[in-house]
């Protein structure tokens, strides 16, 4: 899905900034060297910080913005956005991300998520020719993940992170948060059979109706779980229990078997067009606002916003 023309893959460096420092004015520099170069940039950026780049860089081409308010909120389909990008724009050839990630407004579920994520980028998108530059204010509570997520350091030069862990070794050290206790569920249902898996239909779009998604949201959110039980039936070691809240700001499905869940990068990246199978979890990602992954007992945690 992504090569490198000259073979030299993925460069992923991190950039830690004092938090109050101008970051249109921490990052014009970088981004000019590579537009420069001839090279197509891709800046995810708050919308006011992206202008006054654009502001700084009139006279160069090949500078692409995103929102990152958007781009950031579904953190699991972000390396997606990312691989689309490159093959539309330079498929072999040089680019370069500079990435301004959302972590969420203090959450720490949505925070923990997304460094997984960006640990998971070095591994995911390795043979893309691609430098991926992601900076993050300097912060007490995270700058140390910042480190370990990524290879390479960027202040003024590169170098590499003593303290890089691999991905997986990454995950281990920083795991989610335990899955919060979200009282007595709305729903409760338990498979260990496809046969099974038409009720569960039935159930999950009244608790979808009930909670008050359109018609369309909740057909999202019912094949979301019909996807992630089957993947729980055929994959996993069921039976599996299926539980359904409501919140005042989401509906939410949590789907746990008995299994060990060892793949995560699983759904991250689109799967080839010519692949029957294996397309459960991202198309969860894609069709649910949130989507929480705990190893073992394999939990899979599903949130669709209620407004």
């Amino acid at each position: 899905m992504c090569t490198s023309a000259d073979g030299r893959g993925l460069l992923h460096h991190g950039l830690l900034h004092p938090p109050s420092a101008d970051l249109a004015e921490v990052v014009a520099p970088l981004v000019a060297e590579r537009l420069t170069r001839g090279q197509q940039v891709l800046v995810a950026l708050p919308l006011a910080t992206a202008a006054k780049l654009r502001g700084r860089l009139t006279s160069l081409a090949g500078l692409d913005t995103a929102d990152s308010a958007v781009l950031y909120r579904h953190p699991r389909r972000v390396l997606g956005h990312y691989l689309n990008w490159i093959t539309k724009t330079s498929p072999g050839r040089p680019t370069t991300i500079v990435a301004a990630p959302d972590l969420g407004g203090g959450d720490s579920y949505r925070t923990a998520l997304w460094m997984h994520i960006d640990a998971l980028t070095t591994q995911a998108l390795a043979a893309c020719n691609l430098t991926l530059i992601c900076a993050y204010p300097h912060n007490p509570v995270f700058s140390t993940a910042v480190c370990q997520a990524h290879p390479s350091l960027l202040n003024g030069a590169v170098t590499p992170s003593p303290d890089h862990l691999p991905p997986e070794q990454f995950l281990t050290n920083h795991p989610l948060p335990p899955p919060s206790q979200l009282g007595h569920p709305d729903l409760t249902h338990l498979i260990d059979h496809p046969t099974q898996l038409t009720q569960l239909r039935q159930l999950a779009s009244q608790h979808a109706a009930q909670a008050g998604l359109p018609a369309d949201r909740g057909e999202d959110f019912v094949l979301a779980i019909t996807e992630i039980a089957t993947n729980a039936l055929d994959h996993g070691t069921p039976p599996a229990t299926v539980c359904g809240w409501t919140t005042p700001t989401s509906v939410i499905c949590q789907i746990t078997d008995n299994g060990h869940f060892t793949q995560p990068l699983a759904g991250l990246l689109p799967p080839p067009a010519n692949q029957c199978r294996g397309r459960g979890l991202w198309m969860a990602h894609q069709l649910c606002d949130q989507v929480y992954v705990w190893p073992n007992p394999t939990t899979i945690r599903l949130h669709m916003d209620r407004s």
